[in-house]
């Protein structure tokens, strides 16, 4: 019975939920997009799920910007459960025409219930000093954004 009344509750809110899910997310992706050079969305802008944000940012690999993110207490992934436990890349974004080193430079953020927009903000914050300092250390990163 508590499962039927959860999902019940659940069907409920979806569609205010899914909306302001869908804010946070459009906020989080502009925020990336515009803050740092040669970041880029993957996938459709608004054909995608309200919690999802796939960011893949050029020159640098998704792990390093996975530890950094732990370490300022910001959980993401680098791609599906599926590669979870391998260094391949996510087959899904290789098979949406991604280039390995793209797909390896990729990090997706799920949004969920409890996620806020001060978080966001957080995250949108943090991220271009991440990729400014990873891009330092690459032997991929042009010269003219080392600096």
């Amino acid at each position: 019975m508590g499962f039927g009344k959860a999902a019940e509750i659940a069907q409920k809110e979806m569609p205010t939920e899914s909306e302001r899910l869908k804010k946070l997310r459009d906020k989080l992706v502009k925020g990336l997009v515009d803050s740092v050079p040669y970041s880029f969305l993957n996938g459709h802008p608004t054909k995608r799920l309200p919690d999802n944000a796939a960011v893949r940012f050029s020159f640098i690999e998704g792990e390093s910007i996975l530890l950094s993110l732990d370490m300022m207490g910001v959980a993401a992934s680098s791609g599906s459960a599926c590669t979870a436990k391998t260094l391949e890349p996510s087959h899904v974004l290789l098979a949406i025409g991604l280039k390995h080193e793209e797909a390896h430079g990729s990090v997706l953020f799920t949004l969920g219930r409890q996620n806020i927009e001060e978080e966001v903000d957080y995250v949108i914050d943090i991220i271009p000093d991440i990729v400014k300092r990873l891009r330092k250390m690459s032997p991929l990163t042009p010269k003219e954004l080392r600096a």
